[in-house]
């Protein structure tokens, strides 16, 4: 059903992104932009190789506290989440074929975790035994983390998604990676509250006015359509309709973003903002980058090793 609702809704939008204007087609092949160059972002390869990675990690752990754990299977989101960005920035391309995700979401079955029954038929005992091996116990031993603009978050460090983590990417990849995800939000959120970005904002707006929407802010379609499906429950015509309706705003949308010079003015808005940026935020950042080429070069070495 998934597959033939997209390909049916795609047909039909397929004459329109066909003929898209040269200055629309050029920026689709153009890097959308990211903060940090992009240290956070993975494509659909490299997050698929370190998921499987990782994977293995965690069931060589709990093999060694003698528990079975079969690795949970990549899902069908990771080439969405590889083409999503931070900004809301769309391509033609990518939202003549999935839209805003909305729909394709609500319609996708994740993977089963393949544990599931078999932990839920151990005993009580057992099971409690499994799942703290896997996650850590509340009273054992923790990493406490502060970020600069957030809570303090703490790890189990003696859980196997712990250590798992930690053989691929290396011991202060926690600390690393929380770090560097919260200069990454104040980025962004200072980004999208520039001058420059909210000026583009409000011609983008004008555009999708002339194309018959009334939104003032980008992310009032996809509340609207957000709001429609809930409406539509799980009723099959509902959500085709809402699935085409999805993507011909979202088409809309990226043609309006390329004519407002959106991703320029945001990137220009970005640059400013990082360099603003005070040294001792950004310390972490090298080995950040660091650690994640390790665990690809590592992520690697061990699918060629299996095949």
């Amino acid at each position: 059903m998934r597959r033939l609702l997209w390909l049916t809704a795609a047909a039909l939008l397929a004459a329109g992104c066909s003929a898209a204007p040269g200055g629309e087609a050029a920026a689709d092949k153009q890097p959308a932009p990211r903060p940090l160059g992009g240290v956070l972002h993975h494509t659909a390869a490299e997050a698929a190789a370190l998921h499987r990675a990782e994977e293995r990690e965690v069931r060589e752990c709990m093999a060694s506290r003698g528990f079975e754990y079969s690795a949970v299977p990549v899902g069908d989101g990771v080439r969405r989440r590889a083409a999503g960005n931070p900004y809301g920035l769309l391509t033609r391309a990518v939202a003549a074929q999935d839209g805003y995700g909305l729909t394709v979401e609500r319609l996708q079955r994740h993977p089963a975790d393949p544990n599931a029954q078999r932990v839920s038929a151990l005993a009580e005992g057992d099971r409690r035994g499994w799942e703290a091996a896997l996650k850590g116990t509340r009273d054992g031993p923790r990493e406490e983390i502060e970020l600069p603009d957030g809570p303090t978050v703490s790890v189990p460090t003696d859980a196997c998604a712990t250590v798992a983590r930690r053989a691929l990417y290396g011991a202060s990849w926690d600390r690393d990676r929380y770090t560097v995800h919260s200069l990454a939000d104040t980025i962004v959120r200072e980004t999208l509250g520039h001058t420059l970005v909210r000026a583009a904002e409000r011609e983008w707006a004008a555009c999708m006015r002339d194309e018959g929407y009334r939104y003032e802010h980008r992310k009032d379609p996809l509340e609207e359509l957000e709001k429609r499906l809930d409406t539509a429950g799980s009723d099959p015509a509902a959500l085709r309709t809402n699935g085409r309706e999805e993507l011909r705003i979202a088409v809309r949308d990226a043609a309006c973003q390329v004519e407002a010079g959106l991703a320029e003015q945001v990137s220009r808005a970005q640059e400013q903002v990082e360099k603003a940026l005070p040294p001792a935020r950004t310390s972490r950042l090298e080995e950040f980058r660091a650690a994640r080429e390790g665990a690809l070069r590592r992520a690697g070495a061990r699918a060629a090793s299996t095949t």
